[in-house]
Order: structure tokens, then sequence, then C-alpha cells
């Protein structure tokens, strides 16, 4: 027998709706939320292709030797971990969490955190700084008469770029800037602009073609000045700004922790003896000689992948499918979604890990 229920895309931070179809307990499909107002009953390759990682998931608590995962439990794995927090003084201790949490989740961490007295703790943001201005609303991309993108939105976002489609169709014209020679985006666009490396070079071009009925949307920028850059140029134009993150509670993230670059990881990193990375990858930011060896790694994440390998223990924790709570979209909506499949092992939750280490 099937069973459809309603969750929330993980693949990015617009916040479409999805529905998880399994049987008997497994997951078999996705099929798009019809009625939700953002995604307006269609879900893109990404957020289909999101139950993927449902195919290749560390199932058990793990202790890793020489590059080995050996199967243990959590008892034991949590019993290591706090010995290790036990030897370690507070400076010692470094977090990074990161946009694939529930703002609960991070909630909870924030307060084991502040707990013990770690003041190390925040998340890769992708060259995004911290900030707390007012966003454009998606609503505003279908009113504006021309179109700023930064990146490539037709294939990172395409639940968005059919917004800035429908927009174009009105006749708004799309300008898009990248680093890239070619994308889906630039194809699209009415005006493609290469920059390299960083943005100061190309805001001149593009400004005088932006007025209070503009929008500015970024997926990608080089570094936290490119942000302020995009920033200046909204408040010298008018134009709104629209930040699109690739991780679907990035913007809830934010809003709670520190938004660090590769520099500030690294030196993070170098800096404590216990590290607890929280549903994130730093090897696709930084290198293994960046991470190897510089200290105890606690691993909370089921994906099996080469960082695994290099941690010291696992906690797999469970799947944004496999538990509630809410995510805020690039647009500062806070949506929940309850549990669309039930989890077949002893996992505990991130809420539960915080709450034995703490």
């Amino acid at each position: 027998m099937l069973d459809i229920k309603h969750t929330i895309c993980p693949s990015c931070s617009v916040g479409c709706g999805l529905n998880i179809v399994s049987k008997d307990g497994a997951v078999v499909g996705t099929y798009p939320y019809k009625r939700h107002p953002i995604n307006e009953g269609k879900n893109c390759l990404n957020g289909r292709n999101s139950i993927l990682q449902f195919d290749n998931q560390i199932e058990e608590p793990s202790i890793v030797k020489n590059g080995e995962l050996e199967g243990s439990d959590c008892e034991t794995v949590l019993n290591l971990v706090k010995d290790q927090l036990a030897s370690i003084d507070k400076s010692e201790l470094a977090i990074i969490c990161s946009g694939n949490s529930t703002n609960e989740e991070l909630d909870k961490i924030k307060e084991f955190a502040d707990g013990f007295g770690c003041e190390k703790i925040g998340f890769y943001g992708y060259n995004f700084p911290n900030f707390s201005a007012d966003v454009a609303s998606y609503d505003d991309i279908a009113s504006a008469n021309t179109i700023l993108a930064i990146g490539d939105i037709y294939r990172e976002n395409p639940l968005l770029a059919r917004r800035i489609v429908i927009s174009k169709e009105n006749g708004a014209c799309l300008v898009n800037l990248d680093d890239v020679e070619k994308s889906i985006t630039s194809l699209n666009a009415d005006e493609f602009i290469q920059f390299d490396g960083h943005l100061e070079d190309k805001i001149d071009a593009v400004k005088g073609n932006l007025d209070e009925n503009s929008i500015i949307i970024a997926n990608k920028i080089c570094c936290k000045d490119d942000f302020a850059l995009l920033e200046s140029l909204s408040a010298d134009t008018g134009a709104k700004l629209l930040p699109v993150f690739n991780a679907p509670n990035m913007k809830g993230a934010m809003n709670r922790l520190d938004s660090w670059d590769e520099g500030e990881i690294k030196n993070i990193i170098d800096d404590s003896k216990v590290l607890i990375v929280v549903k994130d990858n730093p090897l696709d930011y930084i290198s293994e000689d960046d991470i190897k060896g510089k200290g105890f790694i606690v691993n909370i994440s089921s994906e099996n992948n080469r960082f695994a390998q290099l941690s010291d223990v696992i906690l797999p924790g469970k799947s944004w499918a496999e538990k509630c709570g809410t995510f805020t979209n690039c647009e500062g909506l806070e949506q929940c979604f309850d549990i669309s499949v039930e989890c077949e092992n002893d996992n505990i939750s991130e809420m539960e890990i915080f709450n034995e280490l703490a």
C-alpha cells in the first residue's frame, strides 16, 4: 500500500512543497504538493532527486578506525563524545552547523553550546554574511520590470526561475551576471555579463538598468564583500534584494548563528580539539589537509562520504523526512512540516543527541 505524506523540499531555500511516497515503510518516489503556494503543483529535478540520499546512508552509529566505519550503538558513541568533552576547555570546542537542520534543532544546539560555554558555533554561509534587512518576496518578481540574476538561477532554483520566466513573458528584462562562460540562465537572459572573480568591476555596468521596480536575485557570491556591493546597489537604486541559498534552512541558521567563510572555518578547526559537525560536509568548501588529523571529529550525519571516513565517530541522526519541525525559506517564510517517513532503525534525532550531551 502506498503512503503519501507532505514535507518541505530540502534541495534549496526556495521552500517548495514535496510529497514523499513510501511503500511498506520504504521511500519509492516523490509527488508534487498540488496546493502548495510556492511551487503550485510542480517540483524540479533537484527536488525529485532529493530522495536519492536514502540510497547511500550510514545506518548505525559508528566508530571510525583507519578510515573504516565500525558499527556501534548510540550509548557507546555518546559516551566517547562525553569523555572527549570532559577532557577539554570550553575554548577548545567548535560546532559547525548548517542550513540542513530545522530551526528547533539549531535552537537546541545553540542551547547546548551556551551551556558548555562554547563560543565557536556557526555555519558555512557560502560567502553570504549575516544580514537582517528585509528581502524581496517571490511576488516582487512578477511585478519587476528588470531582474538582475547573480548565478545560475534557472539550473539551481528552477521553481524560482519559473517566476522569472512568467515575468519575462510580461515584459521584464533579465540581466545575468556570472563567472562562467555559459549557463542555462545566461542563455535565457536578455543581457549576459561575465565577471572574473569579484563583482566590483561590473556593478557600474548594470546600475543604470535598475530602479525601484527592479529586483536583484543572487544565489552565488565570491566573498562577503560582494554581498556588501549588492546591498549598496539595492540601496542606491531602490531595487529589492533576494538572496537565495543552497540549503533549505540557511536563512534560519543565519537568524541564529554566525555565518563563516572558508578562512574562518579553517582557523576555527586549527584552534579546536573537538569538532562537532552537524548535517554538513566541510569537504565541499575546504580540503582534506585543512581538517585531517586536526582534532576529534564528531560527525552527526548519515551521509556515507569521504568526510565520514575522516571523522572519529558518527551519529547518523535522522533525515529531514524522518522528523518534524520548521524551515525558514529565503524570503523569510517559516514553514512547518511533519514526519513523512518513519525511521526504521534506533538512531536518535539531533534534539536527543544534544540533550544527551548536555
